[in-house]
């Protein structure tokens, strides 16, 4: 079975590595052949190139925009005039490649849809974001009939939090709840039990945005600070909003945390990133499923995290972590408190984490469920 993959970007984050991950086994345990087609290139061409996986670089836009009045509604209805004649110059190309599907990564972009029509093929679309969570709105140009046209057999939502949210918007006969799949690298362990050395050291990991939110796990250490309770945080990830991350440095200087907190930048090693460290925290708005949420748990470790979006689906209190309420800064910092003064719940509530993950979120099954909708669809 050949399957055209459509992702809406070229960098290698949390939607593109759930895709990677996917399609490596459909590959391998049902003889999927994918082909990606992506808008630019970017260092996914790499982790493509790393799995012998075809991709296709054509620029195309995305159909979910900021609101900017009614020029952005303007300048919006002509990118989607372009999408639609782009979309037949990649069918000319993918003559003879014998796609037997089109399957969309993000709510981000409708290219894959026009694709599909225009072959006559069965689309799926895979939503991986709330649009809140980015301040973005689907464009009124044809989206109704879009999302309601039978050429779109199924929609994957990632979370029971994005089933409610995508609802009002698309038909429920089609909705099918998939959670995400996570696995440790082959071969790859904590190397040691999660236990607190001379300070607790607190991973968050994420581009630094004002959607992720660090500023406020800053402000629990700050709290924290004040009480004499010093820990570390390690911030791993692109500074993707520069203004934001500026806020946050002269947050760290102006309060007297420096040499407490990190910056590491992008990894593409984030198991290795966490082989040291105790706690994650995810203090993010409206997240639609939490990758990270569970490579924290793989690696044993509890996680803290905002009660938002579908972190509550993912963490159970008390049992793999904690969930505060947005915005309530003290909460968080009694919560991370409690690892201080309760160190031997780290281990303990790191090791069910990493088995909850793997019962749960485990790649395999996702892959497995991903694979149901696909032969379903050409029913």
């Amino acid at each position: 079975m050949n399957l055209l993959f459509v992702t809406h970007y070229a960098g290698f984050y949390g939607a593109n590595k759930s895709l990677l991950t996917l399609m490596t086994l459909l590959q391998e345990r049902y003889g999927v052949k994918p082909l990606v087609l992506l808008p630019n290139n970017g260092f996914v061409c790499e982790k493509l190139e790393e799995k012998g996986i075809e991709y296709l670089v054509c620029p195309f836009y995305w159909w979910v925009n900021y609101n900017h009045g009614p020029f952005q509604w303007v300048l919006n209805k002509r990118k989607q005039l372009i999408n639609y004649r782009v979309a037949k110059g990649i069918c000319s190309k993918l003559k003879g490649r014998g796609i037997d599907l089109v399957y969309s990564n993000s709510v981000c972009v409708n290219i894959g849809f026009f694709i599909a029509k225009r072959l006559g093929l069965p689309h799926i679309w895979h939503f991986r974001e709330s649009l809140m969570q980015y301040s973005l709105s689907l464009s009124k140009y044809l989206t109704r009939r879009i999302l309601a046209s039978p050429v779109n057999k199924r929609y994957v939502l990632t979370s029971d939090y994005m089933m409610a949210f995508y609802r009002q918007y698309l038909p429920e006969n089609r909705m099918v709840r998939v959670y995400n799949g996570v696995d440790l690298p082959v071969g790859f362990s904590r190397s040691e039990e999660n236990r607190m050395r001379d300070r607790l050291q607190v991973a968050c990991v994420g581009v630094i945005t004002k959607q992720k939110n660090q500023l406020e796990l800053l402000k629990a250490q700050f709290l924290l600070h004040k009480r004499g309770i010093d820990i570390d945080t390690w911030f791993v990830g692109s500074a993707n909003d520069i203004a934001y991350y500026e806020s946050m440095k002269n947050y760290v200087v102006s309060n007297g945390l420096d040499g407490m907190v990190h910056f590491v930048g992008y990894s593409d090693r984030i198991f290795d990133e966490l082989q040291q460290k105790n706690l994650g925290v995810v203090a993010a708005h409206d997240e639609a499923f939490g990758r990270v949420t569970i490579e924290y748990m793989l690696m044993k470790m509890p996680v803290v995290a905002s009660r938002s979006g579908a972190n509550p689906e993912l963490i159970k209190p008390g049992v793999t972590g904690n969930l505060y309420n947005l915005g309530d800064v003290n909460a968080l910092a009694y919560l991370i408190e409690e690892y201080v003064q309760h160190p031997e719940l780290l281990a303990n509530q790191g090791l069910c984490a990493a088995m909850d993950a793997t019962e749960r979120f485990s790649a395999i099954n996702n892959a497995k469920m991903i694979y149901k909708q696909i032969v379903d669809a050409f029913e």
